[in-house]
């Protein structure tokens, strides 16, 4: 196998980085900018994870355009939407954790870090951020994130993961996006 090479041109500016290598995109199929995406999550309170959201957007655009503009064998096609999938799954996890932990603070409580799980109930039981449309399809998007460990998927990866089931979870996070916004 090979291994990934890195080229730098220039340490001051790495968005140079690679630079010296075939262009995968045309300029108007780019990724939006981090800001965009930052702007569109203004509602995360957190700085960091509102910046860490945008870049997972960037790259859920990137992973979009990927699948959209190139011919992607069988394996890979089943493995981008299941990273896709996992990336929508990571985001509103990270949301639905800035809200509550804010909403505990100003309550003058602290959330412990938790798990998805527990982040779920909270959402949708406590805090009603999701309704039980989201609540069941947020556990089912936590059980494929959870196939990231191999031993625990019962199926072969490549014919696990679809377009339909990949499109649903990008339309439900900006379901999601729309409703907290």
């Amino acid at each position: 196998m090979e291994l990934l090479k890195k080229t730098v041109l220039d340490l001051e500016d790495r968005r140079k980085d690679n630079s010296d290598k075939k262009e995968l995109f045309a300029k108007d199929r780019h990724p939006k900018t981090a800001n965009f995406y930052k702007d569109q999550w203004a509602f995360i309170h957190d700085t960091t994870v509102r910046e860490n959201i945008a870049y997972q957007m960037q790259y859920l655009e990137f992973m979009i355009n990927l699948y959209n503009d190139y011919q992607i064998y069988l394996t890979v096609e089943s493995l981008l939407c299941k990273d896709i999938i996992c990336t929508v799954g990571g985001i509103i996890e990270a949301v639905l954790f800035d809200l509550i932990q804010n909403a505990k603070e100003k309550a003058g409580l602290k959330l412990d870090r938790t798990d998805f799980t527990a982040l779920l109930g909270l959402a949708y039981h406590e805090y009603k951020l999701i309704d039980e449309e989201m609540w069941h399809f947020c556990h089912e998007l936590r059980k494929v994130r959870n196939f990231v460990h191999l031993k625990a998927a019962d199926f072969r990866e490549h014919q696990a993961y679809s377009a339909e089931e990949t499109n649903d979870c990008l339309t439900k996070l900006e379901q999601f996006r729309e409703h907290l916004a």
